[in-house]
């Protein structure tokens, strides 16, 4: 597949997401769930809105699984619990191959004895931090005697989820792979502002850039005041704790300092107590 068609399928997936609003911009951020922020969120089954985005999305999916795996002619497609089934049990259809459904319990669709010596094939919505494969879906196929080398997302935010899928010894494609292309594109068609496209441009491609972009916005004050939302709405608080518990640790005590004289005592308290919690669970 040469690079001018994988342009055109990046570009004509993209306008699908944005036409059935599958994006969200921020000039701040949003709380994402692995405790990190971002500009940007993303939402990948949104093209099931359109059938006929829906079906070029599938379609695509199927020509980067048959441009890889060409050369091996009998294998079976796998998704995961519940998401990836949006995408993988219509891509086997289409490629006229078994579709092997996993659960988060390790149980098989249709059963253990679909898995050993096959070889596998698994296609994803969402390659954020690859955590669903490392911890699930992966381990479920080898422990079952089956093989694994390829996995295939719609979407993939170029995160964590690319080295972890090295780390597992798997080749990893996408439709969407959301690259400075893709922001061009979007900054071009003027879907994102050029406040947002600064922000997308200086958050980099590498985690030390990520982790540098975020560092800088939470000790900003449009930063903070967007913490200070996330806390005040019970819907988000737990959100908002994750980014100091987990995301970045090391701001707690400079940001918590910070936020006392701006939060009500209580809210304040249940936001710290949050933390401690959250901590708690992750060392247990």
């Amino acid at each position: 597949m040469n690079d001018f068609v994988r342009q055109q399928m990046q570009r004509n997936n993209l306008d699908a997401i944005v036409r059935n609003k599958g994006f969200k911009f921020s000039p701040t951020f949003f709380p994402y769930t692995s405790g990190e922020i971002g500009p940007y969120y993303v939402n990948s089954e949104c093209v099931m809105k359109r059938p006929e985005d829906y079906i070029v999305a599938v379609g695509c999916i199927a020509d980067l699984v048959t441009n890889k795996m060409s050369d091996h002619l009998r294998y079976l497609i796998s998704g995961g619990e519940t998401r990836d089934w949006i995408f993988s049990n219509p891509v086997a259809l289409t490629l006229k191959k078994q579709s092997i459904m996993i659960y988060k319990d390790g149980k098989i669709i249709p059963g253990d004895q679909e898995i050993k010596d096959r070889r596998f094939a698994h296609v994803a919505d969402l390659n954020n931090e690859g955590s669903s494969p490392r911890d699930l879906w992966v381990p479920t196929i080898r422990n079952k005697g089956g093989v694994i080398e390829h996995v295939f997302f719609y979407v993939d935010r170029l995160e964590g989820g690319v080295e972890v899928m090295q780390n597992l010894g798997l080749y990893s494609d996408a439709v969407v792979p959301l690259n400075e292309d893709a922001w061009d594109y979007l900054q071009k068609g003027q879907v994102v502002s050029q406040e947002v496209y600064r922000n997308l441009k200086e958050r980099g491609k590498t985690k030390e850039e990520r982790d540098a972009w975020a560092v800088k916005m939470l000790r900003s004050d449009v930063g903070l005041n967007k913490l200070i939302q996330l806390i005040q709405d019970p819907k988000t608080i737990e959100k908002a704790a994750k980014i100091l518990s987990k995301g970045y640790p090391d701001l707690d005590l400079e940001i918590r300092f910070r936020l006392e004289p701006k939060l009500e005592n209580n809210t304040y308290i249940t936001f710290w107590d949050r933390i401690v919690g959250q901590r708690q669970e992750e060392a247990a």
